[in-house]
């Protein structure tokens, strides 16, 4: 598969969010998480490793519950564009 981007005009790939959480499903062991918004649903990612390029470090400020949760992202470029997201 070739996930090249084009360089000149184009839309940007969307990111895939992974949440960090240590959890167990069925026996299976992980350190994150995809959630689906349309199911409301977590899916768990089996890989424990990611390699990639850091590409940016930000603070993002989410509601949760009524209050305003501080989150960092980071960013990594790979095969695809990820956003490890987490509590601070």
């Amino acid at each position: 598969m070739n996930n090249a981007i084009t360089l000149g005009l184009c839309n940007p790939p969307e990111p895939i969010y992974l949440y960090v959480h240590q959890g167990e499903i069925n026996g299976e062991s992980y350190c994150w998480y995809r959630y689906d918004i349309a199911q409301d649903k977590i899916i768990p990612v089996q890989q424990k490793g990611l390699t990639g390029y850091l590409s940016e470090l930000r603070l993002t400020t989410k509601e949760f519950k009524g209050k305003d949760n501080l989150k960092l992202d980071i960013v990594v470029s790979a095969d695809e564009i990820y956003v490890i997201r987490t509590g601070i």
